[in-house]
């Protein structure tokens, strides 16, 4: 059997391949077989179907390896076939991504055709630099049929990781998956899988190494829907050192050693730079005004934020200095960090720091010390169980990255042990601000059919008001920039209403809270949404009542939850004088009520459709008072859009009396 690997490196703007002898596989030895056989699969409509997938996590490295920071190896191998004609077309390269610390150790890499015939893949072979520090082994021009197979063996060299995850579920499906970790004699581990995958098994080998291993057969696909984040759903292994024995030394992975490394660079405060700090604050006229804490948070918040520019880390170290930050007024994320905590500190407001990590991706276990999952960091305030993100420019107390909000967090914070100051670390539920903050309310009043002109007041608060005041901090100046902010939030379709005045208010961001809306009146003529019809008339309110955005969405499958971005509430009021002698004809489609029969119902809409005389009037209220729902207020979620989306279409029906 022809063994070989590709070593791919870059010289100026020149990729060239350099091989070298392959590393010898000793995880798989049933693989790679001099003539290998076409896999049979079940008829299907997937484009393709991963045969075998395999994974390897080695932490038994060669001492030269150790030394130059390796950890661990790490092995893939797959096998990917193609099934349609579609497959074959969209399939026309091949791309491996690897993450910083990971380095090509070895890659094999061969195509199986219909005929029989085997394709050394080698010289389609490429390694390119992507913008956030990873590389990627990209395979390109392959020429395959449907029938054909890839196999590939990537091998890595991971640097200072001792914990991750690995998926073994993606939008495919897999005939076989397994998982292996090994690890020397004085390491053991810690391993969870997902619910609904078999238990991690383990054993000491003859070799007394530990080895622990899953392997699953027939993985079904997880398809992308836009109501929930996928990469938290998928099955995967979580794992990570637990202990580690070297000689007569014994150390264990703890969250505690986490907090106290990187708890006291954002809080450590030399007596220099509390001296030129003290200076600063008592320029800034609202830290002389007696006031409540929420509003100093925020106030100091605005200003650092409106008067510091966020710019990349200097090797100088002046953009985390608190000298250098308040004399250039330039700051990286970190500096951002040490100059808000200092500045509540010497307002004497307390603060706590969370790590945390995002909904979109993994959450922080407490049995698993993973130290790149909280990346995320939050100045909390504990006396109002309240938090900013010190380094997110585009965000304002109490509001901070809504990914980021009702998810674990690593909490650090310290206190005097005698003399000494201790640092305090446990886990907690990083704070999510109330539904009620997050409100949209739209009051349209139409007095005239035959003008057909409403009258629309607009008001925003929370993060719907935070969004908005980002979009004009950014793009308000320009006439254009002002159109397109206008399109996406004034009711009604861009092509069936002419605006002919709109002015806002409270619409960037200065010194008034994210209680306080962004205020938006708007005069909007609509003569294209009414229509005669046989002695009727109708008036198109499906996007003035439903939004102008489709939301014909399919529920995702099974037990998987409905997930939205934050908790908020919208209320609309509509006001119709009807022409004389006319009355609504269609009342009980302006009818809902959704909800469950609690106290306090996790979500639900309701709606009513009152006439008195020729005064129409119709209310809306739509709430949803957490982000995730499962059982039974998954299937009120698809009640409500289901309404909602009907809602779209719908027409007022106006007949005579």
């Amino acid at each position: 059997m022809k063994k070989w690997v590709l070593l791919l490196a870059v010289t100026g703007m020149a990729i060239l391949p350099t091989y070298i002898q392959a590393q010898v596989n000793s995880y798989f030895p049933e693989i790679w077989k001099e003539k290998p056989q076409l896999h049979t699969v079940s008829a299907t409509n997937e484009p393709y179907a991963v045969i075998d997938y395999r994974i390897v996590r080695d932490f038994n490295v060669s001492a030269g390896d150790r030394a130059a920071g390796c950890t661990q190896y790490k092995t893939i191998y797959k096998i990917v076939k193609i099934n349609t004609q579609a497959g074959a077309d969209s399939l026309t390269q091949l791309i491996m991504d690897f993450e910083a610390n990971e380095t090509l150790r070895g890659l094999h890499l061969r195509a199986l055709h219909p005929n029989g015939t085997v394709a050394d893949l080698a010289e389609q072979v490429r390694m390119i630099h992507l913008s956030d520090d990873r590389s990627a082994v990209v395979v390109t021009q392959l020429a395959l049929q449907p029938g054909s197979e890839i196999e590939y063996e990537l091998n890595l060299k991971v640097g200072f990781s001792y914990a991750g995850s690995d998926f073994l579920q993606s939008s495919l499906p897999c005939n076989h998956v397994s998982f292996t970790l090994v690890a020397p004699k004085g390491m053991s581990f810690k391993l969870k899988t997902t619910p609904g995958l078999p238990s991690i098994s383990d054993s000491t080998g003859a070799d007394n190494k530990h080895y622990y291993w899953l392997n699953v057969l027939h993985m079904p696909a997880l398809k992308n829907n836009d109501l929930y984040y996928m990469l938290p759903q998928l099955q995967r292994v979580d794992f990570a050192l637990h202990q580690a024995i070297y000689g007569k030394d014994t150390s264990r992975m703890t969250w505690q050693q986490f907090g106290e490394d990187n708890y006291i660079p954002f809080v450590a405060v030399s007596k220099a730079e509390y001296k030129q700090l003290e200076k600063e604050i008592q320029k800034w006229p609202f830290t002389q005004q007696r006031m409540p804490a929420t509003q100093m948070i925020y106030l100091v918040e605005q200003y650092i934020k409106s008067n510091i520019k966020l710019v990349p880390p200097e090797e100088s170290g002046e953009t985390v200095d608190l000298i250098s930050i308040l004399r250039n007024r330039r700051a990286e994320k970190a500096g951002f960090t040490r100059l808000l905590n200092a500045v509540y500190y010497v307002l004497n407001i307390p603060t706590q720091i969370l790590f945390t990590s995002s909904r979109d991706s993994l959450l922080i276990d407490s049995q698993l010390v993973v130290r790149q999952l909280p990346s995320n960091v939050l100045l909390y305030f504990p006396t109002v169980q309240q938090a900013l993100a010190p380094a997110e420019m585009n965000t304002r107390f109490p509001c901070y990255p809504p990914i980021w909000a009702n998810i674990p967090a690593i909490r650090c914070r310290d206190t005097l042990v005698g003399q000494e100051s201790k640092v305090l670390t446990d886990i907690i539920t990083t704070p999510q601000p109330p539904y009620t903050l997050s409100n949209i309310t739209t009051d349209a009043t139409l007095t005239s059919f035959a003008d057909a002109t409403w009258d629309v007041k607009q008001s925003f608060g929370g993060y719907p008001a935070e969004n908005i005041k980002t979009a004009f901090t950014i793009n308000g100046d320009a006439t254009e920039g002002k159109f397109k902010i206008y399109n996406a939030i004034l009711p009604f379709q861009p092509g069936v209403r002419k605006p002919t005045a709109v002015t806002t208010e409270n619409e960037v961001f200065n010194g008034r809270m994210l209680d306080k809306p962004v205020l938006v009146n708007s005069t909007l003529r609509t003569p294209s949404l009414i229509e005669n019809k046989n002695n009727e008339i109708h008036l198109f309110l499906g996007q003035l009542l439903g939004g102008t955005v489709p939301i014909d969405l399919a529920m995702p499958e099974g037990n998987l939850p409905v997930q939205i971005t934050f908790p908020y509430y919208q209320e609309k009021r509509v006001h119709i004088t009807l022409p004389p002698g006319y009355k609504v004809a269609n009342k009980a489609a302006f009818q809902a009520d959704i909800s469950d029969a609690g106290a306090q119902p996790a979500l639900g809409l309701k709606m009513r459709c009152e006439q008195e005389g020729n005064q129409l009037n119709i209310f809306v209220l739509e709430w949803y008072r957490q982000t995730d729902f499962t059982g039974n207020n998954k299937q009120l979620f698809s009640q409500l859009v289901h309404k909602v989306h009907a809602l779209q279409q719908q027409q007022l029906i106006l007949v005579k009396e």
